[in-house]
């Protein structure tokens, strides 16, 4: 096997990594609230900003900063959400849809204009790194593969905390059924919060990682929101399996195009497994049908 073949394939499983873990706090946030966040990617853009400056700063790796975000943009979250989404909430289902993308939308401008305003400069990245691997006789970054083992941990966390807790079956509740969840007593509203607080946390968790890695630009927001809507519909909504299996493709996908069709490709990848997957199983990979 060719060794451009595993750095691209070690690579793409990375960057599929974040991508699912971002995506599935979008996955559980539609699920529950109902609300399409086209904010998310910009908390995404603020914890990779925020991971960099406790690097920078305070030499904190990105490990570390990865679980010290998480606190921080749940409350962040909360606070969004009693804010702006907590006013609309008792709007008809498709009233609400369209508000919170309205909603949503205006708050990612905001977010972006706000930070343009005070970080006038991308961020290439952070001088991270630790001594290289050998697998199969190919050399891998070291720091790439804890990082992968790092978001796989956190996923499997995630899902123990959504069986095991109540907090986590309060949710899964919601998501199956929303009058039912009413009718044994879960309080809709503080799990609703608490809801879309993980959400962002888990956009912004996966930003420190992504800023490993890639530049960070104060517009790269938007466009991000799109590609997690993509894998959120390529996995299956409000699985968490899905979110990760369907980033891993997309991050493979994308780490292939760019590599042999040019790095201008790589964005309608996600457009395209979009369409093949609403064609062959609108439901998505991992979806419950109906």
């Amino acid at each position: 096997m060719p060794p451009d073949f595993i750095q691209l394939l070690v690579g793409g499983i990375l960057l599929g990594g974040i991508y699912g873990l971002a995506a599935f706090g979008l996955s559980i946030t539609f699920g529950v609230l109902n609300v399409l966040n086209l904010a998310h990617g910009e908390f995404l853009m603020l914890g990779a900003l925020m991971g960099y400056v406790l690097f920078s700063a305070f030499g904190l790796n990105p490990f570390i900063s990865a679980m010290a975000v998480i606190p921080i943009f749940i409350i962040a979250g909360i606070g969004f959400y009693f804010l702006l989404l907590k006013p609309i909430s008792e709007k008809p289902p498709h009233q609400l849809l369209v508000a919170s993308i309205l909603v949503t939308l205006g708050a990612s401008l905001i977010i972006e204009d706000l930070t343009a305003y005070f970080w006038e400069r991308p961020v290439t990245g952070i001088a991270y790194s630790l001594p290289p691997l050998e697998l199969a006789g190919v050399v891998v970054s070291s720091t790439r593969f804890l990082i992968l083992m790092y978001i796989f941990l956190l996923a499997f966390s995630l899902q123990l905390y959504l069986q095991k807790t109540y907090v986590g079956k309060s949710i899964r509740g919601i998501t199956q059924c929303l009058e039912g969840a009413k009718v044994v007593g879960i309080p809709i509203v503080l799990v609703s919060a608490l809801t879309f607080g993980l959400g962002v946390a888990l956009a912004a968790s996966a930003g420190v990682f992504y800023v490993t890695l890639f530049t960070v630009t104060p517009i790269m927001g938007i466009p991000l929101s799109v590609k997690y809507m993509c894998i959120v519909v390529l996995g299956g909504l409000g699985s968490l399996v899905g979110s990760v299996v369907g980033g891993l493709i997309l991050g493979v996908a994308e780490s292939f195009t760019a590599y042999y069709f040019g790095a201008e490709w790589s964005p309608t990848i996600a457009f395209i497994l979009l369409i093949v997957i609403l064609i062959v199983k609108p439901e998505g990979l991992f979806g419950k049908k109906g």
